[in-house]
């Protein structure tokens, strides 16, 4: 279904509304590294950003 033409003014004032709130944040890994990575983070029942988040904390307060 298409969007309507207020759903679309909708999203380009949300788009502008949270500008420079967040960052997309990329990186490759391997295909076997990735689901084993993957594993992981689903076995600990957070997100990939979640975990990621914890990661640095535990990092930082080593």
């Amino acid at each position: 279904m298409a969007r309507s033409e207020a759903q679309k003014a909708a999203d380009k004032r949300y788009k502008e509304t949270h500008k420079g709130e967040s960052v997309t944040w990329t990186t490759k890994f391997k295909t076997a590294e990735a689901a084993e990575i993957d594993a992981v983070i689903k076995s600990s029942g957070m997100s990939r950003a979640e975990f990621i988040r914890w990661a640095v904390d535990k990092y930082k307060n080593q």
